[in-house]
C-alpha cells in the first residue's frame, strides 16, 4: 500500500504531533489497526502511556479529513493510499489483516450517484470483502 503524504492534506487541516503520529504509523502499515493497537505501537515512540481517547479523537479528525477510513466490519483503521480520496472496494484478509483497496467500479459509483440524486448524504465508506490474501494462501500451501 503506498502512504498518503501528509502534505497532501486538505485546506483547513492543522495536523498536531498526535495526529501525525497516528496518520504516520497508519501509513506505514499493510494492515488495518484498530485504536489500541495504535496505542501499543505509538507507545514506544512517545515513550509514555497514552490514554484512549486521545488516539480517538486523533481517529475521528483524520477520518473527518478523509485521511483515513474506518473498516466497520472489523472495528479497525486504515490510510487511504495515495490520492485516493475515495475508497471503492477494500479487500481485507482474514489471515494477516492486509488491507487493499480499489478505485469504486463503475456499478458502485452509479449506485452512489442514484443515491444522492434522493438527496441522502452517503458516507464514504467501501464496500468491505473478506477472504484470504495471496501471500496467505501461499504460505498455507508450504
Amino acid at each position: 500500500m503506498q502512504a498518503t503524504t501528509t502534505e497532501q492534506k486538505p485546506a483547513g487541516t492543522k495536523l498536531t504531533g498526535n495526529r501525525k503520529a497516528v496518520l504516520l504509523l497508519l501509513q506505514q502499515q499493510e494492515r488495518a489497526l484498530s485504536a489500541y493497537e495504535i496505542i501499543d505501537l505509538l507507545r514506544p515512540q512517545i515513550g509514555r502511556i497514552i490514554h484512549p481517547m486521545l488516539v480517538y479523537r486523533c481517529l475521528d479528525f483524520l477520518l473527518a479529513r478523509q485521511l483515513i477510513i474506518k473498516l466497520v466490519s472489523v472495528n479497525k483503521f486504515s490510510a487511504l493510499p495515495d490520492g485516493m480520496t475515495e475508497p471503492g472496494q477494500c479487500l481485507i484478509c482474514e489471515q494477516c489483516q492486509a488491507v487493499v483497496f480499489s478505485a469504486s467500479s463503475n456499478p458502485l459509483q452509479q449506485q452512489r450517484r442514484k443515491i444522492a440524486a434522493t438527496g441522502f448524504k452517503l458516507n464514504q465508506q467501501p464496500v468491505e470483502f473478506h477472504g484470504i490474501c495471496a501471500a496467505c494462501q501461499k504460505d498455507k500451501l508450504k
